[in-house]
């Protein structure tokens, strides 16, 4: 009886040391989006090792490699478009070639096919996704809801280049149900299109102070597929809207000086737009440390799973990199911020030859980058 006791007492103990270790995130969901995400990915780091997580942030790592960077350099590269912009037809007025940013944002994934698709047309995740934003904008400029609802599958095929590419199909798969989703998410809003739902909207928030993370937020809720990335890890909820994040500092940088509605006060608390490229150069200079049994699956190109700890704390450790190395920066005396940083890793560095080879994280599965 006594034995049975104790052992039920130690379990007893074990749950509740369990949750004694680990940090209080509620307070984080009455933050604006993007302090939600950068305390949350900043927080992760303090319980990683508690947590046994797979992929950590080294803070001394980031320092040295902040040390080594020129942050005139980040700041004077700060407006070049590292993806390389998309092609607004001449006749779009404002609120169609936002409409078109939001949609290219929300299709902006696809990373993990980069191999296939090159092998297949000579392109790329994003210049193939490119492709089939501008290809769907021009016969449709404000991105009517039913329209988008209504497209079929051969259709979005053919829009982005891929009709005769059965290998691909997962991915053509992904971006038709993205397309489809915006075009549900739109008529249940009431709103006859993309460039309407989101003009009012920006109607509604215009010199709000919260008006970046009020738009994440939408996008994110209305959009979900697309736009909610969000995750759990042992019960700590974990925020990213990386393509949220991305389509509004998009929208700011091309529309702010033309129509105030875009000019958002709390355009530079946005977090860094990190993907597997900016993840394995911070990987290469031991800014992102990992298990050895993560840095395997990685070496042996394993699909993570979306979600799961070791892409969730891959994630999270870039995200905090950035924030540490762009606070350095400031220190400095350079206005460097966070997306500045991601931007000049993925075009300055993930572009080089010395890095071209290092090793990216995979996930087919994933909508969000």
């Amino acid at each position: 009886f006594f034995s049975s006791w104790r052992r039920l007492w130690e379990l007893g103990a074990m749950s509740w040391r369990d949750v004694e270790e680990l940090p209080d995130f509620s307070h984080m969901a009455s933050m604006p989006c993007q302090e939600r995400a950068r305390h949350s990915v900043c927080a992760l780091q303090d319980v990683a090792s508690s947590m046994s997580l797979p992929a950590w942030m080294s803070r001394m790592n980031a320092a040295c490699f902040a040390a080594s960077l020129d942050f005139e350099d980040v700041c004077a590269m700060a407006n070049q478009h590292p993806f390389g912009p998309l092609a607004a037809e001449a006749s779009q007025q404002i609120h169609e070639e936002a409409a078109m940013v939001v949609l290219a944002g929300a299709m902006d994934f696809g990373s993990s096919w980069r191999d296939e698709l090159r092998s297949f047309h000579g392109k790329g995740a994003w210049p193939t996704v490119k492709q089939g934003v501008e290809s769907l904008s021009s016969l449709c400029p404000d991105l009517k809801a039913e329209w988008l609802y209504s497209l079929s599958h051969k259709a979005m095929a053919m829009h982005l280049g891929l009709e005769n590419a059965e290998h691909l199909e997962p991915f053509v798969h992904k971006l038709h149900q993205v397309v489809r989703e915006i075009g549900e998410g739109l008529i249940k809003k009431n709103a006859k299109s993309m460039a309407e739902h989101l003009m009012n909207f920006l109607d509604e928030v215009r010199g709000d102070k919260h008006a970046a993370s009020k738009l994440i937020q939408e996008l994110a809720e209305t959009f979900p597929m697309a736009f909610q990335d969000t995750a759990y890890l042992k019960r700590l909820p974990i925020y990213f809207y990386k393509k949220a994040q991305a389509v509004v500092c998009e929208l700011y940088e091309r529309f702010h000086l033309l129509d105030d509605r875009f000019d958002f006060a709390d355009i530079d608390l946005l977090t860094g737009n990190v993907d597997p490229l900016v993840i394995a150069v911070l990987r290469k200079h031991q800014v992102v440390r990992t298990t050895w049994d993560l840095a395997r699956s990685l070496d042996a190109n394993t699909d993570l799973t979306t979600g799961g700890a070791a892409e969730v704390s891959l994630r999270a450790a870039a995200t905090a990199a950035l924030e540490d190395m762009a606070w350095l920066g400031r220190m400095k005396g350079f206005p460097v911020t966070p997306v500045m940083l991601g931007n000049y890793l993925w075009g300055c560095f993930g572009k080089s030859e010395a890095y071209v080879s290092a090793q990216r994280h995979l996930n087919r599965d994933t909508t969000f980058y």
